[in-house]
């Protein structure tokens, strides 16, 4: 797919899947999937590609609100999965 990147257009390739869940978390976190991927490509090590940093956000979020789930439900507090999986690309 063609996004817009800081005013630029630039081709992203990712399996349906993969879109789909950026378009989870894009929904979830109530921002629109071309700023994630802005916020992504911005907070990226420089040593990894972009398709490659979207691919490991979404593998740690997705993990982090899973584990949150289960810890949420032994009453431990939750933390941001954003932040976490943004933590997780730097």
């Amino acid at each position: 797919k063609i996004v817009t990147i800081d005013t630029k257009k630039t081709s992203i390739r990712l399996a349906k899947p993969e879109w789909d869940a950026i378009d989870i978390i894009s929904k979830k976190e109530n921002i629109r999937r071309n700023y994630l991927i802005e916020l992504l490509n911005q907070n990226k090590n420089t040593k990894i590609g972009l398709t490659n940093s979207i691919r490991l956000f979404s593998i740690i979020y997705l993990y982090h609100e899973t584990m949150s789930l289960q810890l949420y439900e032994k009453n431990y507090q939750k933390t941001s999965s954003i932040t976490e999986a943004i933590k997780g690309i730097i």
